[in-house]
């Protein structure tokens, strides 16, 4: 019953999101912005409990001898980093089109690379977090999750994950050329796209395999299955939706701070 509140929460949320959203597009259509600012503020409460009780219910029940406080919100964290990281790679690839052509500027992508960084940070931070708390503890209830995680080729891909998911991305992040540069940043965040899935394997799948990492078909046939469904759903939605809202009451501050940005 719980799993279907959640997934009930996360689709209401996606139906009314996408439908005034595409409402807003219409001329005339003044309603829609209001219908969205008034769902997203409690919607952001909304997604964040279902996703905090989804994480315990699905994930950190596999292994229920174990537990952590701080599990939920490093969930939430996989998830924000996971949007960011695809909000920067498309964005990339739709600044050849018009408008955006004309106004995806340097300074924008630097904006997005910032959140970005902000993401994977926060991730570290978490993740470190209750690294430290267990291990000071020392606890056997509790080490057993991590010790599952710590050796042989789960360790590696452990060692990995904080090099190419933490380190590499932070330093590169810190570079404002990187980051005013859309392909050199769209390269960084779709890497990241790439890792956060080896991320949320390395969390869920030494629970079925404790001695070692073993690969299956269903491991690559689920994620392109699933994973191509909603990129098929999204890319539809994309060709149907012009990619400025031009009816949105903000699109005239947006567009003047470019041609002052263009004038300096």
């Amino acid at each position: 019953m719980r799993s279907v509140i959640y997934f009930a929460i996360w689709m209401g949320l996606a139906w009314f999101l996408n439908k005034w959203s595409a409402q807003q597009d219409e001329p005339g259509n003044l309603s829609a912005e209001k219908k969205l600012e008034g769902l997203s503020g409690p919607g952001l409460v909304l997604w964040g409990t279902a996703v905090t009780f989804s994480a315990v219910d699905l994930v950190m029940s596999l292994e229920p001898t174990w537990f952590s406080s701080i599990y939920g919100m490093m969930i939430m964290v996989v998830y924000a980093l996971s949007a960011m990281a695809f909000v920067i790679f498309i964005a990339r690839k739709l600044t050849d089109r018009e408008p955006l052509v004309q106004i995806a500027t340097a300074q924008r992508f630097n904006d997005l690379g910032n959140f970005l960084l902000t993401f994977v940070m926060l991730w570290a931070y978490l993740s470190f977090s209750q690294f430290l708390i267990i291990w000071s503890g020392n606890m056997p209830e509790e080490i057993s999750w991590y010790m599952a995680r710590a050796h042989g080729s789960w360790g590696a891909l452990a060692l990995l994950l904080i090099i190419f998911h933490f380190a590499i991305p932070f330093v590169l992040l810190l570079s404002r050329d990187i980051k005013r540069g859309p392909r050199a940043l769209s390269g960084v965040a779709g890497a990241l796209v790439l890792l956060t899935l080896v991320d949320i394997f390395w969390l869920i799948v030494p629970a079925f395999e404790p001695n070692g990492l073993r690969l299956h078909w269903s491991n690559f046939s689920l994620l392109a299955g699933f994973g191509g469904l909603w990129l098929w759903a999204f890319f539809v939605q994309l060709e149907k939706r012009p990619l400025l809202p031009a009816y949105d009451s903000r699109l005239s501050e947006v567009l003047e701070d470019h041609e002052h940005v263009h004038q300096i």
